[in-house]
């Protein structure tokens, strides 16, 4: 096989390195609960904020970082009803999520804030997770008056 461009060796070296190299992360004993932040917070940077009326959304990613199964039992919300929590469906019909060894999920959070005025609440993620059996994540947005039409 004769290449016919100089770039596409470098292509196929550059590729190579870019395999999956196995198991990088260790395993803990029993169910382990992996969370992606502490705080999630909507629009803030610079600043700035959510015009009021407007929604934005964040993703919270969980993982299961044990060698046991993970059941996530409940997700607990303590904030003001701009704060809109969009669970897994299990959850969302009241079942036990179960996440096997290093499976995954997403908890999704809208805001939507109908005051020009900062919110702050929090999240309570209930599971067997020998490391965090109540995980709390914090929440936080800021209203702001939409520019003029």
């Amino acid at each position: 096989m004769r290449l016919r461009h100089l770039w596409f060796p470098i292509i196929l070296l550059a590729m190579a390195g870019c395999g999956d190299d196995g198991d990088e992360v260790q395993l803990e004993k029993g169910p382990f609960l992996f969370v992606d932040r502490e705080s999630m917070g909507f629009d803030q940077e610079f600043g700035s904020g959510t015009y009021v009326g407007a929604s934005t959304f964040n993703a919270l990613y969980i993982e299961n970082r044990g060698d046991e199964p993970l059941d996530i039992t409940e997700v607990v919300k303590a904030a003001p009803a701009e704060f809109t929590i969009l669970l897994p469906d299990e959850l969302a019909k009241g079942q036990t999520l179960r996440l096997e060894s290093r499976a995954h999920a997403s908890i999704q959070v809208q805001f939507k804030p109908t005051k020009v005025q900062t919110y702050d609440g929090k999240f309570t993620i209930k599971s067997t997770a020998k490391n965090a059996p109540e995980k709390v994540v914090q929440l936080s947005g800021k209203g702001v008056t939409p520019p003029p039409p």
